[in-house]
């Protein structure tokens, strides 16, 4: 188990006056694979698989803007989901080449949808990994009333909120299946607190503009990649696979959100499987 700095981001892309962080890893000639991340998160989400995955393809990864390495612009109004999706875009076309193999996680999975439908011709196939097209966060609705009342009140100028109380079932996966290393500098790559609140409010209260219906535009080839314990993402997934026009499920078992880290040679088998019915002709 091995992290190294060769994992980290040190290419800038100007999107709208933000600095947006990526890396690329690899030197083949095959598909590019890109990486997108979820809501809180960065490419540090995936520093552990790079080596695997760049074996047989070039690798890329972006921090989505007011995340990791990218621009904190401390201001709501620069963070939408819309925003996002048109960043990627932008990315994929500035970096893609002949069209990309793209996996998105969580929010990232909606930011990637979302880019697929503005853009096909720039996606050649999609992983849409532990997340929504139509509903994030907990499915009880008094809990989400709860999430989004914090979320209006929240006051970004005065930095992260303390969320230690609100560890996560997995978390003690992760803690033992993630190096001290890859967790210390995982705290370092902290959210713009201003796209905490922004984004988390389209997440997790009534801002979500649903993807449903546009699903069976989406004809490139998609894999959605769960953890068996991870609700609500593990409950929509055949509606999600089923609901394109060339899709399939896989679920990862004893996983919950982030199996690219508790699970990883599960996760590396389902991502390669993609990969592989992806190539095929036709």
């Amino acid at each position: 188990m091995t992290w190294t700095p060769d994992t980290e981001l040190r290419r800038t892309f100007d999107r709208d006056g933000e600095a947006i962080a990526w890396e690329r890893w690899g030197d083949g000639d095959g598909r590019p694979l890109v990486l997108c991340h979820g809501y809180t998160g960065s490419a540090h989400d995936f520093a552990l698989n790079i080596d695997a995955l760049r074996a047989r393809r070039p690798v890329l990864a972006l921090d989505l803007r007011g995340h990791g390495r990218s621009h904190h612009a401390a201001d709501e109004s620069r963070y939408s989901l819309e925003q996002l999706a048109d960043d990627l875009v932008a990315f994929l076309g500035a970096n893609g080449g002949g069209g990309v193999d793209l996996l998105g996680h969580s929010m990232g999975g909606w930011v990637s949808l979302a880019a697929t439908i503005k853009r096909p011709d720039l996606v050649r196939s999609l992983i849409l990994m532990d997340t929504s097209a139509w509903q994030f966060g907990d499915t009880d609705e008094e809990l989400r009333v709860v999430y989004a009342a914090f979320l209006h009140g929240f006051d970004p100028s005065g930095g992260l909120p303390d969320l230690s109380g609100l560890e996560s079932p997995e978390q003690a996966l992760v803690d033992a299946a993630t190096p001290p290393q890859w967790r210390m500098r995982k705290d370092e790559l902290a959210i713009d607190p201003y796209a905490l609140k922004a984004l988390g409010r389209q997440l997790l209260g009534h801002g979500l503009p649903s993807l449903r219906s546009r699903l069976a535009d989406v004809r490139c080839p998609v894999t959605v990649i769960v953890g068996e314990h991870d609700h609500p993402y593990v409950d929509q997934a055949d509606d999600l696979a089923r609901e394109v026009a060339d899709g399939t499920a896989t679920v990862i078992e004893g996983a919950h959100h982030s199996p690219q880290l508790t699970h990883r040679d599960a996760w590396h088998a389902a991502v390669e499987a993609h990969l592989t019915r992806a190539a095929q002709p036709g």
